[in-house]
């Protein structure tokens, strides 16, 4: 024992280090050597302990065989004390295999397996230490099930063995497996006695990174708290890999220790029918297939709901599935069908658990987003919600993305799951009290403050909505520009629907048809009928039922304009009727004036031009009596189509060019390019067709400058038309062709396969 201190004496000297310098180089591997220790190892003629012999060789000749330092010790250890013998480190060390079965029924998740083969296989660079991939994502959604094939499908890989911990971090458990009773089974899995671990975790951690250093191994780390819970587990050496899974993004793992990250989402349709099927037995999935597609869809493609269903079915094997069909059908009780009585197979209880590692804000902004009906929803949007500045929201909703509850689907959009935001309703619905009206409150006032000054951007010479001051903790977006309003409106128009809805909801009349007044410019452009028709039938029912008749006579008449453009005549004809008579009853000129003019464009729809003609020559007149030039100028545009229908194209003509000039002095772009289109579809019909392709394209610039597809589509149509009549068929092929793609896009599949059909007529 003498001689083998000697040894380590001349080991230091030969270094060169001070006690200083390798207390410092063992702190920079990771190791804990104090000074006072090294300075006792080499004054007593007495063994040192395995953790501080190996930090100590490592610190002097990192070059060094550690192993057989260790079984040198470990024999004078034997011939002494044998209750220090680590045998871990000996050359009988055991080989661990601690994996846990793999799943039974494992479906899909190829594209996840093939980035963790790709993760493992690449070589590493010597600046790392050991390979890490954390896989994250919400709870059910399957990550032990994923990490647990690829182990078993991967396991030849690592012939030294495998370590598997499950470190409850979020469970029934209301504290998290410690790093030191993880680390003292590892150890004793490696063949440690009991006596012989070290108590401290720093000693523990080094212990366990010298025993597998060099050693090809896979270390399985499950349902990890955090960063800091994961970090004393992992190995130093580049031959072992490790994976994580965790509900939390566990960014500091990638950033201290460059692990890869993969982020779980809900399976397809396809996969989630196949994975059902398969737990259910083909034969009853066959038997009851359409059940079978209504439990895939209530599900939303979460693996544990799935196995939940399937668990409850397997209970009554001979019953029909309608049963469970109609517990999940109802979102009310759909989270109390989706359990089995058991905490770890209640979907409730797991996503239970990843709130309570929320902080109380956090906690509370995951309470107020089950308020909207369907969450995908921007950071200024939930800052409005929760009453916060954008910079706090966005701080809150970090934290929700770090436990998976939300996800960041696109830069500044953050989307829920289905279950978990039904979760996320019940639990608001107890925790909120009357906190959630003023928050709908807010919500509904930044959409509505937002697209109404997104509205004026695009048609800054309609006569404004007044509005009241938005709610208090409201902070609607700041729009610059026509270019970024359409954007805004693309990118909100689902949820400016859902607020319309929650407005409704609410008996908030007048925010219900002001919603509906902001979109009529944004759905014109993209001529999105239906959708027009649905937010002015409800703008239609908020204005009854709050006994606003000037909003009545507007509702009626943008229903009526929808429904003419849908096809619809007889109650397109109804509706513009009865805005003319509920503007009377107002006393409403400007409404009037709008009501006939909406009533000369239908009638054109219908084929009547002289009707058409009849009401926008009373539209004129009435806007040149309210003195409003944009509406003049529209009306003009009327008269003028309407007169070269009729043949009388030199008043066409005219009356279109006065059109035109009064839309370009007011900046009116959608305008001028209507009026354009007409003014070629005027020179088309007379024969001069090398203006009306002049016309054609100036209408086409104005068009997709201000993003108006619907304006771009209809004058598509008319150019194709004119190449075609001039012989030329690729020129008009190519028009054609970008028309498709337009049709389809606004969801005119019916038109889009009309042309389509021409263009297979269209000799090239």
């Amino acid at each position: 024992m003498a001689e083998f201190v000697a040894l380590l004496r001349r080991l230091k000297e030969d270094s060169g280090y001070t006690y200083r310098q390798l207390e410092m180089r063992a702190a920079r591997r990771g190791d804990v050597l104090a000074r006072s220790t090294i300075a006792d190892t080499l004054r007593r003629d007495s063994l040192p302990r395995a953790d501080t012999l190996i930090a100590f060789v490592r610190a002097c000749a990192p070059a060094q065989d550690i192993r057989a330092w260790l079984a040198a010790r470990n024999r004078l250890a034997a011939a002494t004390t044998p209750a220090l013998d680590i045998g871990g480190a000996s050359a009988a060390t055991p080989v661990p295999r601690q994996l846990p079965a793999p799943p039974a029924l494992f479906i899909g998740r190829t594209d996840e397996l093939r980035l963790l083969d790709a993760a493992v296989g690449q070589p590493d660079p010597p600046s790392r230490t050991v390979l890490i991939s954390a896989v994250g994502g919400a709870g059910g959604i399957g990550k032990t099930s994923l990490v647990l094939r690829w182990a078993h499908m991967h396991a030849d890989q690592f012939p030294d063995g495998q370590l598997y911990a499950d470190l409850r971090g979020f469970g029934p458990d209301l504290t998290p497996v410690p790093a030191t009773v993880t680390l003292r089974g590892f150890l004793q899995a490696l063949g440690v006695p009991p006596a012989s671990v070290p108590h401290p975790v720093d000693a523990q951690a080094a212990l366990f990174r010298s025993l597998v250093a060099t050693r090809r191994m896979l270390v399985l780390l499950d349902n990890v708290r955090d960063t800091d819970h994961v970090i004393p587990l992992l190995p130093g050496s580049p031959t072992c890999t490790v994976l994580v899974t965790s509900r939390h993004q566990l960014r500091g793992l990638t950033v201290t220790h460059g692990a890869r990250t993969l982020t779980l989402d809900r399976l397809s349709e396809a996969e989630a029918r196949e994975l059902l099927a398969a737990h259910l037995g083909q034969a009853r999935a066959l038997q009851h297939r359409s059940a079978l597609d209504a439990l895939v869809r209530h599900c939303g493609g979460l693996p544990l709901a799935l196995a939940i269903v399937a668990a409850r079915a397997a209970t009554h094997p001979d019953h029909p599935l309608d049963g469970l069909v109609r517990d999940l059908r109802d979102t009310t009780v759909r989270l109390d069908a989706l359990t089995t009585g058991e905490l770890r197979a209640d979907l409730r209880s797991v996503f239970s658990w990843s709130c309570r590692a929320l902080s109380p804000p956090a906690g509370k902004v995951f309470d107020l987003l089950g308020l909207v009906p369907v969450v995908d929803i921007s950071l200024p949007a939930v800052a409005s919600l929760t009453a916060t500045s954008t910079q706090r929201a966005q701080e809150l909703l970090r934290e929700l993305e770090d436990t998976s509850l939300v996800r960041q689907h696109a830069p500044g959009r953050f989307r829920m799951h289905d279950l978990v935001h039904l979760y996320s309703a019940q639990r608001g619905r107890t925790q909120q009290g009357g906190e959630d009206r003023e928050a709908v409150r807010r919500l509904v006032d930044f959409y509505l403050h937002t697209a109404c000054a997104a509205d004026r951007l695009l048609d800054p010479r309609r006569p404004p909505l007044v509005l009241g001051e938005p709610a208090p903790g409201c902070t609607p977006v700041a729009l610059t520009d026509a270019s970024m309003a359409m954007s805004w409106f693309d990118a909100e128009h689902e949820r400016m629907l859902e607020s319309q809805r929650l407005a409704m909801q609410r008996l908030w009349y007048p925010q219900v048809w002001q919603l509906a007044r902001t979109l009529v410019t944004f759905h014109a452009r993209r001529r999105q009928v239906t959708d027009q028709m649905a937010v002015w039938h409800m703008g239609l029912t908020a204005a009854e039922q709050g006994g606003l008749t000037s909003a009545r006579a507007m509702a009626h008449r943008y229903l009526g304009q929808a429904h003419s453009q849908n096809g619809e005549r007889d109650e397109g004809l109804r509706h513009l009727r009865l805005a003319v008579d509920r503007a009377r009853e107002a006393g409403d000129a400007a409404e009037l004036a709008r009501g006939h003019y909406a009533l000369a464009v239908a009638a054109d729809h219908a084929g009547d031009p002289r009707q058409s003609l009849v009401h926008a020559l009373q539209a004129l007149a009435e806007f040149q009596d309210l003195a409003d030039t944009v509406e003049v100028a529209r009306v003009l545009n009327a008269i003028g189509w309407a007169c070269a229908q009729l043949e009388r194209n030199e008043e066409a003509q005219d009356s279109c060019m006065r059109a035109l000039t009064l839309f370009r002095q007011q900046g009116h772009p959608d305008g001028e390019a209507d009026t354009l289109h007409s003014l070629g579809l005027i020179a088309h019909n007379t024969g001069q067709q090398h203006a009306a392709l002049a016309y054609y394209r100036q209408a086409l610039a104005v068009y997709h400058d201000v993003g108006n597809t619907r304006g771009e589509a209809d004058c598509l149509d008319s150019l194709g038309g004119l190449h075609e009549s001039l012989g030329q068929n690729r020129e008009a092929h190519d028009a054609w062709q970008q028309l498709v793609v337009l049709l389809r896009a606004q969801g005119r599949a019916a038109e889009a396969l009309q042309v389509v059909q021409r263009l297979r007529l269209l000799p090239l």
